[in-house]
């Protein structure tokens, strides 16, 4: 009886669950853009706040709309939270934030104070991925997606489809990435999402067509971060050689010409070694991947000798590749080799004589030990 009454006082002095949250009093958002005026430094903030009644499946549903886009105007990152207040009735809440997009104009000035206020507010997550849009901003935040209703998460699947290539399935485009990359050398690559077309869907009816890429979004090309700042953009194959290179991705797809005929194929288990001169005036970067047919035009039998050669023009291709990344890094001034971080001279990184060895061997061949031949 003691034991019982003793219980009880105890629970007297419980406070029970006093940061609960009813979940039907929070505005939950799932997508974040930003835009910021070259001449004023005014913000412009938006946020899809997701609509669980437009989400629900259920016949008779009340709206539509699985997500609701809300946009503010000012001139500080930390006073947008109290302007939702004013429109928004429910409480702003960003735990469940899927991705940021930030526009390319705002990516060119600079983004050193968003990074600062992502990292000072601990109601802010630095591992939320980024991305640059060079569609205008509005389109982007006001448009419905194909086959998830949800824009952030169609963006976040977007990504998945490359995480998985990446070491340790994670694709180095957070917030935390910018800032450890900061005061790096070697640029932080980001990618650009694209609008394809010039108005946005902003009703559930406009998605509702077989053509599905027109009015959608797709990834466009790499924009290029060097401390914290935008200097340029990088078309999508040398992204992704940019990450070969620098140890981040290791599968590769392109196309070879062998015999005057079109070969596609696919390079896995890519492994990248480094390896410096006495002086740190020459480096030699060996390459080993696996190659797998995808695709053989050639009008001839698949052999021993046709695999090698094969094989001798991807090596030939991939180092072409690598030599063309090199220059274009020399050419603008980026680091995308990653020199400086990793071991080279910082004053004359771009006198560093740079000879690329890539050898491949062929793993898989398809169903096929031949291509079909015309007699």
């Amino acid at each position: 009886m003691k034991a019982v009454l003793l219980s009880l006082m105890l629970l007297v002095l419980c406070t029970g669950c006093w940061d609960m949250k009813d979940i039907n009093s929070l505005a939950i958002v799932s997508l974040a853009g930003v835009d910021k005026d070259p001449k004023t430094g005014e913000l412009l903030a938006y946020y899809q706040v997701m609509n669980p009644t437009g989400l629900s499946t259920r016949t008779g549903s009340s709206a539509k709309a699985a997500v609701y886009t809300y946009n503010f105007k000012d001139f500080s990152h930390g006073r947008f939270t109290v302007k939702t207040g004013m429109s928004m009735p429910r409480i702003f809440f960003t735990a469940h934030l899927q991705s940021y997009i930030i526009s390319e104009r705002y990516a060119r000035q600079g983004i050193m104070d968003l990074l600062n206020y992502i990292e000072l507010n601990p109601e802010r997550r630095a591992n939320i991925t980024v991305y640059v849009s060079d569609s205008p901003l509005n389109i982007i935040m006001n448009s419905f997606t194909t086959l998830d209703r949800v824009p952030g998460r169609f963006i976040r699947s977007l990504t998945n489809h490359y995480e998985r290539n990446f070491k340790n399935s994670v694709y180095p485009i957070r917030f935390k990435d910018l800032d450890k990359e900061m005061n790096h050398h070697t640029p932080t690559i980001i990618p650009i999402i694209h609008y394809n077309g010039t108005k946005p869907s902003s009703t559930s009816n406009e998605v509702e067509k077989i053509n599905a890429t027109q009015g959608g979004m797709s990834f466009h090309e790499g924009a290029v971060f060097i401390h914290s700042r935008m200097v340029g953009r990088i078309d999508e194959k040398s992204k992704v050689l940019f990450y070969i290179l620098n140890k981040n991705y290791h599968r590769l797809t392109d196309t070879i010409t062998v015999n005057g005929s079109f070969v596609d194929v696919e390079a896995q288990r890519i492994d990248v070694k480094r390896t410096w001169n006495a002086d740190k005036s020459q480096l030699t970067i060996n390459i080993r991947a696996d190659l797998r047919i995808i695709n053989n035009q050639q009008q001839s039998k698949l052999t021993l000798h046709n695999s090698h050669e094969m094989e001798e023009a991807f090596n030939r291709f991939l180092e072409g590749r690598a030599k063309q990344l090199e220059q274009l890094g020399k050419d603008k001034g980026w680091d995308l080799l990653g020199i400086q971080d990793n071991g080279g001279r910082e004053a004359n990184w771009r006198q560093t004589e740079v000879t690329f060895h890539v050898h491949s061997t062929m793993k898989t061949t398809g169903n096929m030990s031949t291509p079909y031949l015309l007699e």
